[in-house]
């Protein structure tokens, strides 16, 4: 009953999500022949001295116009799509979770049910990561099929490995949102808090010498270009002992996130 509920109010934002994933990709996809014409034709990035510019423009540049666009589709999927859409997404669903429950009234209900408190979590979590999942998967997947309206190929198997680590990020977002969900009594406070370490973490990540401590380091151009070129597989996301494992360092914080907002559920007082 949890869970359809959950589904109930969320489901539409799916929807949307998917929607706004799609409305990003198509013209990023469709308009990249005359997008790699001009940026063959004009030198202008090519003189920014910028580690993080400089990276992507040596990706998209590239004379070789299949790893160019293979850079391109990693920047604009991810880097941009889901990196936006996606943590946005997961932020909106996990601010109400419990914190709608204490403004509208029904928290109190909620915790007396005869169930424990930890299945009234999960209950409530796999519905929502469903939410911010699926169209992660799906809206990507379709740009197969965009690619080869142009004359581009995408392959399926990176492209996947590539949708696996950006759910997961998102995933990690989401489980962060539902623990501040559970301390705070307001959705906008959840907002407040969850909107300004975020805010923060970009900044951080956009400042050259400190980008190593932003949790955005672990979701970058840098790791899914080698990605989706079928330079990066699972033993390379995952591996913490002779490569980066970003995507196992998103895994481990995704549990820490959701077990501190089980803990502090266990604590809590309507």
């Amino acid at each position: 009953m949890i869970a359809s509920k959950t589904w109930r109010e969320i489901r539409w934002m799916g929807l949307v999500y998917l929607l706004i994933l799609e409305l990003l990709l198509i013209p990023a996809v469709l308009l990249w022949p005359d997008i790699y014409g001009d940026l063959q034709r004009s030198g202008l990035l090519k003189k920014v001295d910028y580690d993080l510019i400089r990276s992507i423009t040596e990706g998209i540049t590239n004379r070789n116009e299949e790893i160019a666009w293979v850079n391109w589709a990693a920047l604009q999927l991810f880097f941009k799509g889901v990196n936006l859409a996606g943590l946005a997404c997961a932020v909106l669903v996990g601010t109400g979770l419990f914190a709608r429950e204490r403004e509208s009234m029904t928290l109190e209900f909620l915790l007396a049910r005869p169930v424990s408190r930890g299945r009234i979590l999960w209950q409530k979590a796999w519905p929502s990561a469903l939410v911010v999942v699926v169209p992660v998967f799906l809206a990507n997947w379709s740009a197969i099929w965009w690619a080869r309206s142009i004359d581009q190929d995408l392959d399926f198997w990176p492209l996947t490995l590539c949708c696996i680590h950006s759910s997961l990020f998102c995933l990690m977002f989401l489980a962060f949102t539902t623990f501040v969900s559970v301390l705070c009594r307001v959705q906008g406070h959840v907002a407040f808090w969850v909107g300004g370490i975020a805010i923060l973490q970009m900044g951080v990540y956009l400042i050259p010498r400190l980008r190593r401590y932003s949790v955005f380091r672990l979701s970058d151009f840098d790791w899914y270009g080698p990605m989706l070129a079928g330079n990066l597989g699972p033993e390379r996301m995952f591996d913490l002992v002779h490569h980066a494992g970003n995507t196992s360092w998103v895994v481990l914080a995704t549990a820490a996130f959701y077990a501190a907002a089980w803990h502090a559920l266990r604590r809590l007082e309507p």
